[in-house]
């Protein structure tokens, strides 16, 4: 029964973050976006870049688990910023063993650690969670928001992978005014360096 009733606190968790707005965006003035739709983009990205890395169904699966698990602890400590990472310091990976104990998803402990995923996996998982925010301030830098560049610029620092890259290429296309043309190719510049 103790099963039962943590799972069942797990999820009750996890779907709150249907709830939770992502800080950066309303700090800039950008449309409310939650955590578990920035969770759904960065797992959909992940299936694309798993596809076009030819992963075995094995890291596949293990890809995707952490898309969807990658923010779970956010329900707890809320989605801070940078500057607010660095001040509070928060353990994540803490939080998120302590989230799991105990339920169905125990085993994911390990795969959320690193223990149990290939080091490309690792990285394609941090790029899908990057092109994510990446897609999402040319989303938003269409819509009329104009402090989108800190968004961009991050993110392109941080993609990696050549799958990942192609599909930065494809978001930056998206950009279709004269600003957003020069932001685009400002970012490709910068990402070449």
């Amino acid at each position: 029964m103790a099963f039962s009733k943590k799972t069942r606190a797990l999820l009750l968790e996890a779907l709150s973050l249907k709830n939770l707005p992502r800080t950066g965006w309303i700090l800039r003035g950008a449309p409310r976006e939650s955590v578990a739709e920035h969770t759904y983009g960065t797992a959909i990205i992940a299936l694309v870049l798993s596809r076009m890395e030819k992963l075995k169904a094995t890291d596949e699966a293990a890809l995707i688990r952490i898309a969807l698990l990658h923010d779970l602890h956010e329900a707890r400590i809320g989605d801070l910023v940078p500057s607010q990472k660095r001040k509070l310091m928060p353990d994540e990976a803490k939080v998120e063993r302590e989230m799991l104990l105990g339920t169905a998803l125990s085993p994911e402990i390990t795969l959320l650690s690193g223990a149990r995923a290939s080091s490309r996996v690792l990285l394609l998982a941090n790029d899908a969670d990057r092109l994510d925010m990446l897609f999402r301030a040319v989303e938003n830098k269409q819509g009329g928001c104009v402090r989108m560049s800190v968004f961009v610029d991050s993110a392109l620092l941080q993609i990696k992978s050549k799958s990942g890259k192609e599909l930065a290429k494809l978001a930056l296309a998206g950009i279709k005014s004269k600003s957003g043309k020069r932001l685009a190719k400002l970012a490709l510049a910068k990402r070449k360096k």
